[in-house]
This record gives structure tokens, sequence and C-alpha cells, in this order.
């Protein structure tokens, strides 16, 4: 296995584990939790993706960080 190869595992899992926890309730879609996963594992897959020359899920993981970060960033500010 190739570090490229890790790194896009890395990212799937961590999307995984999001979303299995969010149909199970056990954390919120929109929680800070959530979003941290989402963003650290669709990163992880952009690079992977780009790596591969998988330019569709590039521009499907690039928004997915985009639209994650743009959450965080809003849920961090409003709790202040």
């Amino acid at each position: 296995m190739t570090i490229i190869e890790a790194i896009g595992w890395l990212g799937a899992g961590s999307l995984l584990v999001g979303f299995v926890l969010n149909i199970f309730q056990k954390i919120a879609a929109g929680s800070f939790p959530y979003l941290l996963l989402n963003l650290g594992g669709s990163a992880l897959l952009l690079y992977n993706a780009y790596m591969n020359g998988a330019y569709p899920f590039v521009v499907v993981n690039l928004f997915w960080v985009v639209f994650s970060g743009i959450k965080l960033f809003q849920l961090s500010f409003s709790k202040s």
C-alpha cells in the first residue's frame, strides 16, 4: 500500500465514522465533531483524488472541504 492509498483510506474512514455516528444519533449532523470528521476526511480524499488524477472526485471533495470549513467557522464564532 502506498502512502497516497493510505491517505485515501484514512479519509474514507473518517467520512464513514461520521456518517455511522450520525445515523445512530451519537453525533448531530451540524455538530463540531461531525463537521471536523467531514472536513478532515474530505481533505484527505481530495489529496488522494488529486494525486490519482480523479478530477471529478477532486471537485466533489473540494466542495465538501469548503462547505464543512465554512460551517465550522460559523459554529466556532457563534459560541463565543
